[in-house]
């Protein structure tokens, strides 16, 4: 069982890594040239995705 502190930790982990996602999709959006491409679609969604991964499990697995 996490603890509320260890949960909210997670919590706060996953909201960083899609902050991070976002920044990184929406600093590639003023940048025209085939590296944003690259950047947008592996470093952007990664980060985007471990975020939501990390936030699905730290919900799923907090037992009562």
């Amino acid at each position: 069982m996490l603890s509320p502190n260890a949960l909210e930790r997670r919590l706060q982990i996953a909201g960083i890594l899609v902050i991070l996602g976002l920044l990184v999709e929406a600093s590639c959006m003023f940048w025209a040239r085939p590296l944003a491409f690259v950047l947008f679609v592996f470093v952007g969604v990664t980060f985007l995705g471990a975020g939501l991964l990390l936030y699905l499990y730290s919900v799923v697995s907090v037992r009562q």
